[in-house]
């Protein structure tokens, strides 16, 4: 199958995805030093005429051939689960808590409310000042998060996804937007586990409601009663009055309806004062982070990319060969072009011995010969032949040379190319042909025994 380049265009890859690709090869190249990006370069400049967008096709090329890409969904999918693992243990801490405040039958209420809102109460002001400024930029569940991260995703460039997403969001300005959704995530499913735990245990047992206090006055509970039952009032739940909170206070049982109402006021509490403000702040980082993210794009002054500018948008151009070079004998051969190439066959020399001519004997007229190629300038040329790339390409070496990583590199390289590639080896000793089949087998090109095979297989595909 035919493997394009993947582009910033590309629908399978989401903008998100494009910017953290590109800032992990760029964190990459500021650790390791640059990476061989011939081919990407050239796969960008045939792209988008932008600087941004030939900065992310070049890193969507990059990740995709070095693999990054498969590193950064990995790791991706590990964080959605180590997030969903958090707020899973959150809604068991919730049905906990609300099992453990209402005991065996005598509920407190100044502990009830104490147990179940306390702490949330506490953590939502402490993320309220964290938007002041110099105040840090992490949680407990931010770095227990990371943390659970970090044990699901292992490997290679793990550490660099992490760190090249963290990047991401702390240009984005989006670091605290994402905190905020972890911990707000966390509190709405602990509620939303509370809430129908105290509903079920209400329901199916006898539980009877009081204040207790050794210091604070009667009229300090009607007044905290009141106080916590107005925004609960206005969503429908009963508050008890002033004489049902006075009776509270009392040694002697309450009624069954009275117990009623104190139950409906206390879920209304949790439900008015904990899950709501959970629920709107969890709808507002939501919405925050996607506008950060939106507006996410490449800083070309950053450390990485500033050296790209020259490559990517270059102020000269190439105009082509003005004079092809003599062939042996004084004649000049033809030169082949992009659009001469593009979706034919074609024949390529590689570091063929001056022993063996080229091109071959019996080359039909059809078959585009790309030359030899024997250096570095003879593949960025063989690159630009390839913007249009032939349908049916053959690699011709010499098996009387060892192939080294760039043979294999080579190999990689126009296999992803071409859709269809084949190779032919000349000469060679056993063991040095067993080198060359060993490193076709592992680009996946399959061998042809002969040119006259290999005319034979392009005739077949076009018969069928």
């Amino acid at each position: 199958m035919w493997n394009r380049p993947p582009s910033s265009a590309s629908p399978a890859a989401g903008p998100l995805l494009q910017y953290w690709q590109a800032e992990a090869v760029r964190l990459r190249e500021a650790h390791w030093g640059p990476l061989e990006d011939r081919a990407a370069c050239q796969a960008a400049l045939l792209g988008p005429a932008d600087l941004q967008g030939r900065v992310l096709a070049r890193a969507a090329w990059l990740a995709e051939h070095g693999e990054l890409h498969d590193r950064l969904i990995q790791w991706s999918v590990g964080a959605r689960w180590a997030l969903a693992v958090l707020w899973l243990c959150a809604c068991l801490a919730g049905i906990g808590t609300a099992a453990a405040v209402l005991g065996q039958g005598q509920v407190n209420l100044a502990l009830a409310l104490l147990g179940l809102l306390g702490l949330h109460a506490l953590t939502f002001l402490i993320w309220l000042a964290g938007w002041l400024p110099g105040l840090p930029d992490s949680t407990a569940l931010s770095r227990l998060w990371l943390w659970l991260t970090r044990r699901l995703v292992r490997g290679p460039d793990a550490a660099l996804a992490a760190q090249a997403f963290l990047s991401l969001l702390g240009r984005a300005r989006a670091w605290k937007t994402a905190i905020g959704l972890i911990s707000h995530g966390a509190w709405t499913a602990a509620f939303l586990g509370a809430v129908p735990t105290l509903l079920l245990l209400l329901s199916t047992r006898r539980y009877t409601f009081h204040w207790e206090t050794t210091l604070l006055s009667p009229d300090a509970f009607v007044g905290a009663t009141r106080a916590l039952g107005f925004l609960p009032g206005l969503l429908g739940f009963p508050a008890p009055d002033d004489v049902q909170i006075a009776a509270s206070l009392g040694p002697r049982p309450l009624a069954a309806g009275v117990q009623a109402d104190w139950s409906l006021w206390l879920i209304g509490c949790v439900v008015a004062w904990g899950l709501l403000p959970r629920l709107l702040a969890l709808a507002a980082c939501v919405l925050h982070l996607r506008r950060r993210l939106a507006g996410l794009a490449v800083d070309p002054g950053l450390p990485g990319w500033l050296d790209l500018r020259e490559r990517l948008m270059p102020t000269h151009a190439s105009l082509g060969i003005d004079r092809p070079a003599p062939a042996p004998g004084g004649a000049a051969g033809p030169v082949p072009t992009a659009a001469a190439v593009g979706g034919r066959a074609a024949v390529l020399a590689y570091e063929l011995g001056p022993d063996l001519a080229w091109p071959p004997d019996g080359l039909p007229a059809g078959v585009a010969d790309l030359g030899r190629c024997d250096s570095r300038e003879d593949r960025a040329r063989i690159r630009a032949l390839l913007g249009t790339p032939p349908a049916h390409l053959l690699f011709v070496c010499d098996a009387r040379l060892t192939p080294d990583r760039g043979a294999a590199a080579w190999l990689d390289e126009l296999r992803r190319s071409c859709p269809d590639l084949r190779a032919l080896c000349l000469g060679g000793s056993p063991q040095r042909l067993q080198a060359w089949h060993d490193i076709l087998s592992q680009q996946a090109v399959p061998r042809i025994p002969s040119l006259n095979g290999w005319l034979e297989h392009i005739g077949s595909l076009r018969h069928d």
